[in-house]
């Protein structure tokens, strides 16, 4: 495409500041005649481009509107160039982000590239959770293809209880919180918000009108304030070691009651959304938690454990 050449052109001249037409009729695979008249268009948009006769001349960018391109303090290189390569992998970007930061280096001073160096080996965000598969969730591609251009999707989703339904909704957004996708859409005259690795099928439909007034970051400010504002549906009390303290606040929202140093443990207060989930993950920390409060969940963890064993002493 010709406005990707015209960018490639703009790029090479702001690393290399001069370069003859033949070398960039080779480097972009185009005749010196495609490489002049690109020049020109570049000229007519405002770029200031001017050619340098001789045998060491070639096609010059003026130095001043290099410098304005290509001028970062350290912090600004530090925020472009530290990124959560990951979450644009899942997204299918990980190449495009490589290559631009490959050409965005290519543009920088020594000085400047030494600083993304430093900055890139100094800080790396990984956003994923331990033990969270790397791969993306199976739908995500398609999903953002949808978000992109708008269009309107037939989409069969498995709620926590694994029911399943079928719903058209419009896709707005994707949002990575934690190594974990959401897709944040219009249903009707609601907006909502679905997990993706929920999604089982997306079908692609016509095109819908993005609503004008829709601000991501506001919606999603406004979600997580909501969600932190609820009243957790279940509260446990648990003796837990100190040492799996920090493991089991990592995800639930806990209070401390007591200490007991001699022996180790802490009495804590964790905040679940329901008694299903308190006992599941209760279930899961093992012999790691105690339940001391209340007697329901003590009993439906009981309950549960009663169960498997039937299942798997048969």
């Amino acid at each position: 495409m010709r406005s990707h050449r015209l960018l490639e052109i703009l790029l090479k001249l702001q690393a290399s500041r001069k370069l003859s037409a033949r070398t960039l009729a080779r480097d972009l695979e185009v005749s010196e005649r495609t490489i002049y008249r690109d020049v020109e268009a570049l000229c007519a948009a405002g770029v200031p481009l001017y050619a340098e006769r001789g045998a060491s001349g070639g096609i010059v960018l003026a130095e001043g509107y290099r410098k304005a391109l290509t001028q970062f303090d350290d912090a600004e290189l530090r925020a472009l160039f530290i990124s959560a390569e990951q979450t644009l992998a899942d997204l299918g970007l990980g190449d495009a982000r490589r290559s631009a930061f490959t050409k965005l280096s290519g543009a920088l001073s020594a000085a400047d590239r030494g600083a993304v160096d430093r900055a890139r080996n100094r800080v790396h965000l990984d956003q994923r959770r331990w033990h969270q598969e790397p791969a993306a969730p199976v739908h995500l591609l398609a999903l953002r293809h949808a978000v992109w251009e708008d269009r309107r999707i037939l989409l069969r989703y498995r709620d926590r209880a694994r029911s399943e339904s079928e719903r058209t909704v419009d896709p707005l957004a994707l949002v990575s919180k934690a190594g974990v996708w959401y897709l944040v859409a219009r249903a009707g005259d609601e907006f909502r918000t679905f997990r993706v690795e929920r999604v089982s099928a997306v079908e692609l439909r016509e095109r819908f009108e993005r609503p004008a007034d829709f601000d991501l970051e506001r919606y999603w400010r406004e979600s997580l304030a909501r969600w932190a504002d609820a009243a957790p549906g279940c509260w446990a009390t648990l003796r837990v070691s100190a040492h799996d303290l920090d493991a089991i606040g990592a995800y639930w929202s806990l209070e401390i009651a007591e200490r007991n140093e001699s022996a180790g443990t802490v009495v804590v207060r964790v905040g679940f959304p329901s008694l299903d989930a308190a006992a599941f993950q209760v279930i899961a920390w093992g012999n790691n938690a105690e339940i001391l409060d209340p007697a329901e969940l003590r009993a439906t963890v009981v309950a549960r454990a009663r169960d498997a064993l039937v299942r798997y002493q048969r």
